[in-house]
């Protein structure tokens, strides 16, 4: 079996094993907790985004989509907490700084470390939401970031801020109380036990051994752009879920079939795009996803009937969930194509795309 195959395989183990059976009781805690990524880290799936010369995973786009999604369709809550993680270790392994990476991530591919990051901000391009402005020995950050997961569950955070000079500072904070930083708990109804929160700097220093990078802010909203547009595999990890929980039921039988046809239909866009695309049919494809999320969590809703409303059962759950990935990461393409989709009265991105 390939290192890809067996992590998804992994994955999906754990997803059924361990996290789905207690999810509701997760959605419903305060804050994650750390022992929920136990098993992630003893199985290696801290490092899926970590160098293979150190022994890590490493996984193309592809598989690490699948193995995303399984995840997700194990429990959202640990999953966005993860899924915040590696975007970090990419970060680290991109760094331009001497020692950091060295020093970093083996702990945080191994899970002794694990991160969390805030960057959603850099996609205003009407003003500087979060400021870098150079001082002797690092960068003063000022400003408000509305989006940062994790927080008082995560060991340290990768934020990311503008400079005058139209550069990406990206610098290391503890996830701890740090002087020039306030957090601002975020009243969420999906997701809510994942430390959201929105910071506030106001002269937070970032000394330069704790600077991973430097980079053009024009340059980085262009490959965002790209990276954004085909959207968040999770959705498909809840639409599989929840075809899963209507396959195990006697109801719907038709349906469920079709809502099977589309999502392996789906997964085969989604390698197909990945290959390259366009980004206005990465973003028509994200669309697609989406809306097959929220058709699959309304079909079981519908199978389960009012129980399903129960906080104990997961029917709501993954619709709230579903309801989540439609603002993830929301680009203006994105947001465009979700308009479009919803707009279609044919109910196919297809038919409802611009034309010219």
């Amino acid at each position: 079996m390939s290192p890809s195959a067996g992590a998804f395989e992994l994955a999906s183990r754990i997803a059924d094993e361990h996290l789905f059976p207690t999810s509701q009781d997760i959605d419903r805690s305060a804050l994650v907790p750390r022992s929920r990524f136990e098993v992630l880290a003893e199985t290696g799936l801290f490092g899926i985004a970590g160098p293979a010369d150190l022994g890590h995973l490493d996984l193309d786009p592809a598989p690490a989509r699948r193995v995303m999604a399984a995840i997700a369709g194990g429990c959202g809550a640990t999953f966005f907490c993860w899924a915040q993680h590696h975007g970090v270790v990419r970060t680290v392994r991109s760094s331009t700084a001497e020692d950091l990476p060295a020093s970093l991530l083996g702990d945080l591919c191994d899970g002794t470390l694990m991160a969390g990051v805030a960057f959603a901000h850099l996609r205003r391009t009407d003003r500087r939401a979060v400021t870098a402005r150079r001082v002797s020995g690092g960068w003063t950050f000022d400003g408000h970031a509305p989006w940062a997961t994790s927080w008082g569950i995560a060991d340290l955070f990768a934020i990311a801020a503008e400079s005058d000079d139209g550069e990406v500072v990206w610098g290391l904070l503890p996830g701890s109380p740090t002087v020039g930083v306030h957090p601002t708990a975020l009243a969420l109804p999906v997701l809510a036990s994942t430390g959201t929160v929105a910071l506030d700097f106001d002269g937070c220093f970032i000394e330069d051994q704790a600077v991973i990078t430097v980079e053009d802010v024009t340059a980085w909203r262009v490959a965002d752009r790209r990276r954004a547009a085909i959207g968040q595999p999770a959705v498909l990890g809840v639409a599989e879920r929840a075809i899963r929980l209507l396959e195990a039921s006697d109801r719907a039988e038709s349906t469920t079939h079709l809502l099977r046809h589309e999502l392996e239909a789906a997964w085969r866009r989604d390698d197909a795009l990945l290959s390259g695309a366009s980004i206005e049919a990465a973003s028509a494809h994200r669309a697609d996803c989406l809306d097959l999320g929220r058709r699959a969590t309304t079909a079981l809703l519908a199978a389960v009937g009012g129980g399903g409303m129960e906080l104990s059962h997961p029917a709501q759950r993954l619709a709230r969930e579903a309801m989540f990935y439609v603002i993830q990461a929301q680009t203006d393409d994105g947001r465009a194509a979700t308009l479009r989709r919803a707009g279609s009265p044919s109910g196919t991105v297809e038919n409802s795309r611009p034309r010219g």
